[in-house]
């Protein structure tokens, strides 16, 4: 094999070795492209129905808030219907169950993002107030939670209807010590 021959030999084996790295390249990038596609429709796909499912759970429970709504605003109604006419006692009772009558039908008329607006707004216009509902709100939730606390302790532990108030006494009685769980 004669210099000339050897040297066209490897240039073209070299050319070859180049083109078929160009070709691999070409056939990854396309490979990352496609794979990029397919998980980006994937991860569409999947935050759409996480959307779905989210907005139908909203939706659940704003039906169930608004039906707990009507629940007690027939409880307010019937018990201010039971106090004398035009006391204070009957008037404030009538005026609650409206209102809560009316905020019932709000949670199942308006989007949640209407009524995070209206909230907002409410609280710009009347800071005060605001203030006070969110305490009053707060004080309801906690003696919500620790009501249901106190029930599902006494419902775990057979329903006897005894409180468990995490104190015990020794063998004679004369030292309480809390429980720590």
């Amino acid at each position: 094999m004669n210099q000339n021959t050897f040297k066209e030999t490897i240039t073209a084996t070299a050319d070859a070795a180049a083109q078929s790295v160009s070709t691999a390249a070409e056939m990854t990038k396309d490979a990352a492209r496609n794979l990029a596609k397919d998980v980006s429709s994937h991860a569409s796909e999947t935050m759409t129905a996480v959307q779905d499912m989210a907005a139908d759970r909203i939706a659940e429970t704003r039906d169930a808030l608004g039906d707990s709504g009507d629940r007690l605003a027939e409880t307010l109604r019937r018990a201010a219907e039971a106090q004398t006419e035009g006391s204070l006692q009957e008037r404030v009772m009538s005026a609650v169950s409206g209102g809560v009558a009316t905020v019932a039908d709000t949670l199942r008329d308006r989007s949640l993002t209407e009524m995070a607006a209206d909230v907002r707004a409410f609280a710009r216009r009347n800071p005060g107030a605001f203030a006070a509902g969110a305490a009053v709100a707060g004080f309801a939730l906690a003696r919500f939670f620790q009501a249901s606390n106190r029930h599902y302790h006494l419902t775990e532990r057979g329903g006897d209807g005894s409180f468990d108030d995490g104190l015990h006494q020794n063998s004679r009685g004369a030292s309480r010590d809390r429980v720590r769980s």
